[in-house]
């Protein structure tokens, strides 16, 4: 038992190392020191389950208050829902520290301490990305996001987050073997690995402006329980277009972009009102006022969740199905679509809508005063790979991100702050702003260095303003997106290979 203990032990402050809290360093000291105090215990593949466990436990929380509170769950299943799903995000970490102990070098050599170095940062950057792929992937509290908040998120733009880790992973894992050895040679691998990271830092990142966007937004903040509820909506959706006169009247002499959170609209826009759907449209004045808000579409028998745009001269017959409009490709399981085996499950939720159709096809930025809006529905942009992939095959250069998304099914917790970050570090990889409004907060503007300019605080109905400064050029890591981690991981790999190779033939030779 004492590997379940030092595992959870290690693992339950891991939150603390994501926004709010933004002890970035407290999450690089843990995966630093995991491997050393685990393979101590003799059990190292039920040590990374308990550190996973306990990470993820602590860490996702909050999914009560979505499956309980807003979901109907009763409270003892939502919580072992929360332990069965953390158990299964567990297994990734247990997997890399299994795998460390099977092929880490004997740690008495310089050469082993630095081969140990590269095999674990690429041990976990590679499972961390594995968590946010396999079965649809669940990417939240990836460490490599919280590295907008520290002083080397200037390395998120050439290695993006999974990169930008393994570097850092290495170096940890470097000092902590030159606190345990003290030798000349990892000493000056550490110190030369430093060095190469404070230039890498320290070298431009050359991008453009796109010019300036005035940006209207409005935090509608209907509370989760009353958004879908037929006797409220009428009154949800005034509250909705008076705020959206006032965002209105803001624009009147700049012009701009005026932008609704997700599913602002709580109903099927064919089942919309005609007289609501000329009001969303109404909001936009042609030539100098855009909008663009959520809302579900149908078309066929498909239902997209969707950011719809309009100029404000769209003819009605133009509205029952509105064209411009970003599709949500990846989709939340249990609450967008049913994964296979578990209806059993969603039909003990109280889910408004669950089965939507992902979108297809490639990225067609919303294109407003010269800027271009690479658009995200809610969690979307937490995956960094793919993130950049549906960049880089845009039908348009993106100049800014935006980001709708509707956080009110986790209450005041610090998921809205998880989120936000994982936005920010798109941001910073990419050195575009961002915009984020949501329904209930956290809203407001990112510069491209992922940092906030306008923070809207949650819990509160507000329209607000500011300007982005849209910019036009690609990364190093925009160009190369994941294929760049692969790089790296398939070169760690080869050189397992060849330790693997040469360790055999000493032992047929001996």
């Amino acid at each position: 038992m004492l590997a379940f203990f030092v595992g959870a032990a290690l693992g339950a402050p891991w939150v603390l190392s994501f926004a709010p809290m933004s002890l970035w360093w407290l999450g690089l000291l843990l995966v630093s020191v995991l491997p050393f105090v685990t393979l101590r215990t003799s059990r190292p593949i039920l040590a990374g389950l308990a550190f996973g466990w306990s990470a993820y436990g602590v860490g996702v929380s909050w999914l009560h208050i979505s499956l309980h509170t807003y979901g109907g769950l009763p409270s003892i299943l939502a919580w072992a829902a929360i332990a069965a799903f953390t158990f299964y995000l567990a297994i990734f970490p247990a997997l890399a520290l299994w795998a460390y102990a099977r092929f880490s070098a004997p740690a008495q050599s310089a050469n082993g301490a630095v081969f140990n170095a590269l095999l674990w940062a690429a041990l976990w950057t590679f499972f961390e990305w594995a968590r946010g792929t396999f079965m649809t992937g669940f990417a939240w509290l990836g460490l490599g996001d919280s590295l907008v908040d520290s002083p080397f998120a200037g390395l998120l733009p050439w290695a993006g987050s999974h990169g930008s880790l393994f570097i850092l992973m290495v170096l940890g894992h470097l000092g902590v073997s030159l606190l345990l050895q003290r030798k000349a040679r990892i000493a000056m691998a550490l110190a030369s690995g430093s060095l190469c990271v404070f230039l890498l830092i320290q070298l431009p990142v050359h991008t453009q402006s796109a010019g300036q966007l005035p940006v209207v937004g409005v935090q509608t903040n209907v509370d989760q329980s009353i958004k879908f509820d037929p006797d409220l909506i009428v009154s949800n959706m005034q509250k909705a277009f008076a705020l959206g006169d006032l965002a209105k009247q803001r624009l009147a002499d700049t012009g701009g972009l005026l932008v609704f959170p997700e599913t602002v609209n709580p109903l099927v826009w064919t089942d919309t009102p005609v007289e609501w759907q000329t009001r969303f449209r109404d909001f936009a004045v042609p030539g100098h006022t855009t909008v663009i808000m959520g809302s579900a579409i149908q078309e066929d028998t498909r239902y997209f969740n969707s950011i719809v745009m309009f100029n404000g001269d769209e003819a009605l017959e133009d509205l029952a199905v509105p064209s411009v409009r970003h599709d949500k490709r990846h989709l939340v399981p249990f609450g967008e679509f049913i994964p296979l085996g578990f209806k059993w499950f969603v039909a003990m939720l109280n889910m408004p809508m669950g089965e939507f159709t992902s979108g297809s096809g490639p990225l067609q930025p919303f294109v407003v005063k010269g800027n271009a809006l690479a658009s995200t529905v809610c969690y979307e942009d937490i995956f960094s790979g793919e993130f950049a992939g549906l960049v880089a095959k845009s039908t348009q250069e993106p100049t800014a991100f935006v980001n709708l998304s509707n956080l009110a099914w986790f209450g005041q917790s610090w998921a809205l702050d998880q989120h936000a970050q994982m936005g920010r570090t798109r941001s910073a990889e990419h050195r575009k702003p961002g915009l984020r409004v949501t329904n209930t907060g956290l809203s407001g503007l990112v510069d491209e260095y992922g940092q906030w300019t306008t923070r809207v605080e949650s819990g509160q109905s507000k329209v607000w303003a500011g300007q982005i400064e849209g910019r036009l050029g690609q990364t190093f890591f925009a160009k190369w997106g994941d294929r760049l981690w692969f790089s790296i991981w398939g070169a760690v790999l080869l050189l397992l290979c060849v330790r693997e190779w040469r360790l055999k033939a000493y032992n047929r030779a001996h």
